[in-house]
C-alpha cells in the first residue's frame, strides 16, 4: 500500500495495475585489479612535497614545472607550512621541509601499486558494476519459487575486464568499505572471472490506459524509482519484451437491494477499522490489502475462493502466513480451480500437518471469494492469482460486507459443495 500512495500518480493519464515482484539478473565476479594504498594527501600535495625533496626550488619554480597557477601552488605550501612540514628560507623565496615533511614525502613514494582480488556484483540489465548486499541476492530458483518476473539481461555476452572500470569499481569502494579492498585506489582492472548468477529482488510498477491498451512499466529498486534500469529495461523493449497487457476494469458485483442501500464508496478511513461502514466499497489495491488483513488477523475461520492460484501469490510470504493461522487454530479453506505443482506441493505439506486446513476443487471455475471471521469481501478479484506475468492487468472494484448474517449465509454457500 505505501507504494501505490507514493507512486500511483506518477503517470498522468495512466492507472497504476499492478505490482509485481521482478528479478534483476545480477552475476558476482571475482575481480583482479592493481591498485594502490589510497594516499593520505591530494595529488597536488604530494607533488609539492616531493618536488621540495628533489630541492626543484620555491614555489615559483615548483608551479613552472607543474604548468600550473602559482596561486595554487601557495595554498598547499601555506597548508603545510601551518602544519610544520616546510619552513620558508633562508633565501628569499626557497623553501625547505622539516624533518616531519621529509618523513611524509618518502611515505609517499613508498607507496607502491598492489595486485589484489576482490567480488563485485555486475548488474546485467544495466551492464554495469552495481553495490549490492549479498543478503540482497538470490538463487533463480528462489526467485521463480517467489513469483518473480524475470528481467532480461541487456547482453548475452561474457562480462570482460573493459565492462568494469577502475572509476567504477573506485566509486563502489569508496561508498561502502566491507573490507573488501580496504582503502585503495583502483589503477587498473586486469581481470574479471565470473563466480556465481544471482538475481536482485525489486519491485515492478505496471501502469495502463485500459480503454487504449497502452502499458508501461517502473523499476522501483530500495524503494525508489531506478532510472539507469528503466531506461535499460526501455531500449529492450520494455513492456513488449515481458508480454505485459491491459484489459477491461471489472466493476463491482452488485448486491442485494438491501446491502447497496447501505454501500458507502468511497468510504473514509482505512479498511477494517472499527467504526468503518458495514458495507464499504474498495478500490484495487484495497484487496491485497484486505487478503493480507485475512493471512495476519482471521481468529475463527478463512475462505479463500478462486479459479487458480500460482506462485506468485502463493509464495513462501503467503504460506508463512497461512500456516501462524493454521497454529492459531483457525479454520482455513481453499477454493480453487488449477494450480502449478509447486503450490500443489507446498499445500498438500500443509493438509497433512493441519486437520483444519482443506482444499476444495469445484467441477467448474471457483467464484471468487474471500470470507473471514465476520468479513466478507465480494468481487470479482482473483484472490490467489492476481499477480505474474502473462496475465492481463485491468481494474478491479469490490466490496467488503461486515454484516454477520451476510458474512454467515457467504460462507455457508461457500462450502456447501463441498460438505457431505
Amino acid at each position: 500500500m505505501l507504494l501505490t500512495k507514493r507512486f500511483s500518480g506518477d503517470r498522468p493519464g495512466l492507472d497504476l495495475l499492478g505490482i509485481e515482484k521482478a528479478a534483476v539478473p545480477v552475476t558476482v565476479v571475482a575481480t583482479d585489479v592493481l591498485a594502490q594504498e589510497a594516499k593520505p594527501l591530494p595529488l597536488l600535495d604530494e607533488f609539492v612535497l616531493r618536488l621540495l625533496k628533489a630541492e626543484v626550488g620555491g614555489a615559483v619554480d615548483i608551479a613552472a614545472f607543474l604548468g600550473l597557477d602559482q596561486k595554487l601552488v601557495d595554498a598547499v605550501v601555506a597548508d603545510h607550512f601551518r602544519e610544520g612540514a616546510l619552513v620558508v628560507g633562508p633565501a628569499l623565496g626557497q623553501l625547505t621541509l622539516t624533518a616531519r615533511g621529509r618523513r611524509l614525502a618518502d611515505e609517499l613514494e613508498s607507496i607502491r601499486p598492489i595486485q589484489k582480488n576482490f567480488k563485485l556484483a555486475f548488474d546485467r540489465l544495466t551492464w554495469s558494476v552495481a553495490d549490492y548486499e549479498p543478503r540482497d541476492l538470490v538463487t533463480k530458483s528462489a526467485a521463480v519459487n517467489e513469483g518473480c518476473v524475470l528481467l532480461p539481461a541487456q547482453r548475452t555476452t561474457r562480462i570482460k575486464a573493459p565492462d568494469v572500470t577502475p572509476a567504477a569499481v573506485n566509486s563502489i569502494l569508496k561508498r561502502n568499505d566491507r573490507g573488501r579492498g580496504g582503502s585503495i585506489d583502483v589503477l587498473d582492472v586486469i581481470d574479471v572471472t565470473p563466480s556465481m548468477h544471482r538475481y536482485l529482488v525489486v519491485n515492478l510498477l505496471i501502469y495502463g490506459d485500459q480503454d487504449r491498451g497502452e502499458v508501461e512499466t517502473a523499476i522501483i529498486v530500495d524503494g525508489d524509482h531506478s532510472d539507469v534500469h528503466n531506461t535499460a529495461l526501455g531500449t529492450l523493449g520494455g513492456t513488449d519484451k515481458l508480454g505485459f497487457t491491459v484489459a477491461s476494469a471489472v466493476s463491482y458485483t452488485p448486491l442485494p437491494p438491501h446491502l447497496e442501500a447501505e454501500r458507502v464508496y468511497p468510504a473514509p478511513g482505512t479498511l477494517f477499522e472499527e467504526n468503518s461502514p458495514r458495507v464499504r466499497g474498495i478500490q484495487l489495491f484495497e484487496h491485497q490489502a484486505a487478503l493480507m488483513t485475512a493471512l495476519e488477523t482471521a481468529k475463527d475461520r478463512l475462505l479463500i475462493s478462486t479459479d487458480e492460484a500460482t506462485s506468485s501469490v502463493v509464495d513462501s510470504h503467503f504460506l508463512a502466513k497461512l500456516e501462524q493461522r493454521l497454529r492459531a487454530r483457525v479454520r482455513v479453506d481453499l477454493v480453487f480451480s488449477r494450480c502449478g505443482r509447486e503450490v500443489q506441493t507446498e499445500l498438500d505439506r500443509l493438509a497433512r500437518r493441519y486437520r483444519r486446513f482443506r482444499m476444495h476443487r469445484p467441477e467448474g471455475s471457483a467464484t471468487n471469494t474471500l470470507v473471514f471471521d465476520g468479513n466478507w469481501v465480494v468481487s470479482e478479484f482473483p484472490w490467489l492469482s492476481f499477480r505474474g506475468a502473462g496475465l492481463p492487468f485491468r481494474d478491479y472494484q469490490g466490496t467488503v460486507v461486515a454484516v454477520p448474517e451476510e458474512t454467515d449465509r457467504a460462507y455457508v454457500q461457500g462450502l456447501a459443495p463441498f460438505e457431505p
